[in-house]
């Protein structure tokens, strides 16, 4: 069985045979070097992806994923009202998707 240092070199080897360029920063989390690949950058060892000059790992990412999947079923439903009550209550609950996908993506 591979110790935990020669699986982190592994996957460090594994993302520069894959054409990742290690760049001169380091993951917050974990401390490896982070490679930029297909223009993400990425922690080989913890999955992290840097986002806009900070660590998100891949649950935020669905989390946003989720988030803006529910924004376009409520958009539909708004769509379909007719009832003004209704569609105010869309619209709260619409505001209130966007204004957490705000704060997420910062």
């Amino acid at each position: 069985m591979k110790d935990i240092k020669e699986e982190q070199v592994s996957k460090i080897a594994r993302f520069l045979l894959a054409g990742g360029k290690m760049l001169g920063v380091h993951c917050g989390k974990c401390g490896s070097p982070l490679f930029e690949r297909e223009g993400k950058i990425v922690c080989p060892i913890c999955g992290e992806l840097e986002v806009g000059g900070e660590v998100r790992t891949r649950g935020s990412e669905r989390v946003m994923e989720v988030l803006e999947r529910k924004l376009a079923e409520l958009a539909e439903e708004l769509e379909r009202e007719s009832d003004r009550e209704k569609i105010v209550e869309i619209l709260e609950k619409m505001k209130g998707l966007l204004e957490t996908l705000e704060r997420i993506s910062r």
